[in-house]
């Protein structure tokens, strides 16, 4: 049995005072569908070309944000998103399996992927401060309130896809990159481009605090183009094309992680 630790206060979603639970990052169904047999190790990359540092042991695929949540956000946001995205993400991570995807469905995967990266840097922080060199996104108040109350990614947000040559050896991949933003005047905006996988299914997160950003007129990001080894293999989910995408494109491994991270060293 799962206990759960609750303290009094307030809610990342919503805002309001109150009981916070222990969120898990990543959702019950997904570490269910993974069924990892003993420990997972939690590994550290050092950058491109160095080893990776085991820096923690779990025993499952428990990424878990102590107070974060209400029960009421629990229920009504976040378990209502899990139900609506399980059956589209739950065999593309674990079976590779192709499929089209539909502008709903689209706008789906980028709300989970949004969320799903608001967390996983929350938790890393809670767990492991001071673990990396690059921190990553941490989202704003009026960012976790418009996720809520919309139901979709905040404005300025960019989602893409991709897929992972995971081959069962890599359950997740989590790395957060720099993505400035200029403005007509005065120094760039700090934005973030964060890349993660789960299973084979790999995520591209672009962040930024859409309030501030407007107050000063900031461009809207643009990526920079992928470099050739990853031609192909991106794929823009959010904003929607307002066209179904099929999925999956071409498959990139571990050696072209960092360059899926860094859009080919030109983001760090």
């Amino acid at each position: 049995m799962t206990r759960l630790r609750y303290g009094q206060m307030k809610c990342l979603l919503c805002g309001r005072d109150g009981e916070v639970s222990r969120e898990h990052v990543i959702p019950g169904w997904a570490r269910r569908a993974f069924n990892i047999p003993g420990q997972v190790t939690i590994l550290r990359g050092e950058g491109e070309g160095k080893p990776s540092t085991p820096i923690d042991k779990r025993p499952t695929l428990s990424i878990t944000l102590d107070q974060a949540v209400c029960r009421r956000c629990n229920s009504e946001f976040l378990g209502a998103l899990e139900k609506a995205v399980k059956p589209i993400l739950e065999p593309m991570m674990l079976r590779h399996e192709g499929t089209t995807l539909d502008i709903e469905q689209q706008r789906l995967l980028a709300t989970w992927a949004v969320k799903t990266d608001y967390l996983l840097e929350l938790a890393w922080r809670q767990r492991y401060p001071g673990a990396r060199p690059i921190e990553g996104y941490a989202a704003s108040e009026p960012e976790w309130a418009w996720l809520r109350q919309h139901r979709e990614p905040p404005p300025r947000s960019r989602v893409w896809l991709g897929c992972f040559d995971a081959r069962q050896t890599t359950t997740m991949n989590y790395e957060p990159s720099g993505a400035p933003v200029p403005v007509p005047q005065g120094e760039p905006l700090n934005g973030h481009l964060t890349s993660f996988t789960l299973g084979y299914v790999a995520f591209q997160v672009f962040s930024i605090d859409f309030v501030l950003a407007e107050s000063v007129g900031a461009v809207q990001f643009q990526p920079p183009d992928p470099p050739p080894e990853l031609a192909g293999a991106i794929l823009q989910i959010w904003p929607t094309r307002l066209r179904p995408v099929q999925w999956p494109p071409a498959a990139f491994g571990h050696d072209s992680w960092n360059a899926f991270v860094t859009r080919g060293g030109s983001l760090r």
